[in-house]
């Protein structure tokens, strides 16, 4: 007859190996607690054969829990049984199960035990149900990140064959712009009020969108990676930075565990760890780069390649960098300042301008000038690349001088799409490439058209395609033009150029140009 008072407890989850990994990395149990928290202790004390004797110490929440069990392993149930000789449980049983999977090993846990103390049971049964749970959840989660951590630590030994594929970090740019993807995934959708959509996407963890498979070189090579999103959009930064962070190293997570060779960080996912100090590269395995070296490359090519259809001397002209002091800033400073005759950089800390405008100056041809004032430098400017973080359109069109060059590189834009008669004015959008495949997304990633990348992404693909699974682009200002050069490159060979010129999702026209040469 079954024990009413048994209870029964199921945790599954899929790693992505193979199960002969894990029911390796479970037997050695001795080595739980260095990368298991809530294992405290636990040690061998009889061995023989296939069967195992263990004693347990554990803690979850504040309360320990200890006791001694017997396990066997069974090959040919695909199992390890286990059950409770002595403890603080009255009983404690149970079975590993590992089944394969397409993906690789579907592992479950199923837990008979019985708490057995008078006078508290109820409360003690649903307390300690919770704690087991949550223990065995905790186990599963920490056998993955180990496993995990082994793939990326033998690559860094030598191993090229553990890792490959790459991992593209996005984000959604404003409420609307979540509100247009919901809509394109299901056309039925009933919107809720934003009120509440916001707390649950606010409190929604980071997952994986999509599957980018068969991405073709111009060489013939291909390769696979995925898109994940980060759950959060640009206004959050301001209010929880943290929580922000956080979603974003999770998303990096999740990459890992498709043994991606290298992920990307796109738009803000790239700059929460500066607001806080932290570095996201040093919270995960999985190789990071901000992508911006690229995108930064994309950008001035785009911008050179504006100016000669123009039929503009770029070294006669006025350049401004909104922005000029972040990284992909401070990486087009340094590109137009043996390009231009004066160069002017925005920003909002005078000591971030100072140390720029010094560089610039020690290095360069072009008159310097550092500013915290934007309105009066691009109503002056020739040339302006607009590079600012900020989750709102921050430049006005009207501010713009007749015949100026505008490479709006912000995500969200810099430069605002609000209505203007202006048409003297040649404003696209920057750091996007011509792609050598067309990528696909399910949902509206701000992209002109399928054979249109944004800089960031470009930069993960091409990095897959050369095996260069490293920290590419990283930290604030270290873009050289060396590295530009050298990514510049590598995307050349695959196929990645600039981007024809879009403003939105409209392509700029003949008779745009000519309407903006007319005013030169």
């Amino acid at each position: 007859m079954p024990d009413k008072d048994l209870i029964e407890i199921r945790v599954a989850k899929l790693i992505r190996v193979p199960k002969w990994k894990i029911i390796r990395l479970i037997t050695r149990v001795n080595e739980f607690p260095e990368y298991m928290p809530n294992v405290k202790e636990v040690s061998v004390i009889e061995k023989r054969h296939n069967v195992m004797k263990t004693k347990w110490r554990v803690q979850v929440d504040g309360v320990p829990i200890s006791w001694t069990e017997e396990d066997r392993l069974a090959f040919d149930d695909n199992a390890i049984y286990f059950n409770e000789i002595e403890g603080d449980l009255e009983e404690f049983k149970g079975q590993w199960s590992f089944a394969d999977h397409p993906e690789g090993t579907e592992v479950i846990v199923n837990v008979f035990l019985k708490v057995g103390i008078p006078a508290i049971k109820d409360f003690a049964d649903a307390y300690i149900q919770k704690l087991v749970t949550r223990n065995f959840e905790a186990i599963l989660d920490s056998l993955e990140r180990k496993i995990i951590t082994i793939k990326y630590r033998r690559h860094q030994n030598g191993d090229k064959l553990k890792i490959s594929g790459f991992g593209i970090i996005g984000h959604l740019y404003n409420f609307p712009h979540f509100e247009r993807c919901l809509k394109m995934l299901d056309p039925n959708f009933k919107m809720p009020s934003q009120e509440f959509l916001a707390r649950l996407f606010q409190i929604t963890p980071s997952f994986k969108l999509c599957d980018i498979l068969n991405f073709k070189s111009k060489t013939e090579q291909v390769v696979n990676g995925c898109f994940i999103v980060a759950t959060f959009i640009p206004e959050m930064i301001d209010k929880d930075v943290e929580t922000v962070f956080s979603k974003v190293v999770k998303a990096c997570k999740i990459a890992e565990k498709y043994g991606v060779g290298i992920v990307t960080l796109g738009g803000f996912t790239s700059i929460v760890g500066e607001r806080i100090g932290q570095e996201i590269s040093k919270e995960v395995s999985v190789p990071v780069t901000t992508g911006n070296t690229f995108t930064a490359a994309m950008a001035i090519d785009g911008v050179l390649k504006a100016a000669q259809i123009l039929g503009r001397d770029i070294s006669s002209l006025k350049a401004t960098i909104v922005g000029g002091t972040g990284d992909i800033g401070s990486a087009c400073s340094r590109a137009l300042a043996d390009k231009v005759k004066q160069l002017t950089v925005t920003g909002r800390t005078k000591s971030n301008l100072d140390r720029l405008r010094q560089e610039l100056a020690k290095r360069h041809k072009a008159k310097i000038i550092a500013t915290t004032d934007n309105k009066s430098v691009v109503a002056d400017a020739d040339i302006v690349i607009a590079a600012a973080s900020a989750s709102a359109a921050i430049l006005n069109p009207e501010w713009f001088k007749p015949g100026a060059i505008i490479c709006d590189v912000g995500y969200p834009k810099n430069v605002s799409h609000m209505e203007t008669s202006r048409e003297d004015i040649f404003v696209f959008s920057g750091g996007l490439a011509k792609s050598p495949s067309a990528l696909n997304f399910p949902i509206d990633m701000g992209l002109p058209s399928t054979d249109t990348v944004y800089g960031c992404f470009a930069e993960a693909i091409i990095l897959d395609l050369e095996k260069r699974y490293e920290n590419f682009s990283f930290g604030r200002g270290n873009i050289t033009l060396e590295k530009m050069d050298e990514i510049r490159g590598l995307g050349k060979k695959h196929g990645f150029e600039a981007s024809d010129f879009y403003w939105g999702d409209k392509l700029i026209d003949d008779s745009t140009i000519n309407r903006v040469k007319a005013q030169i």
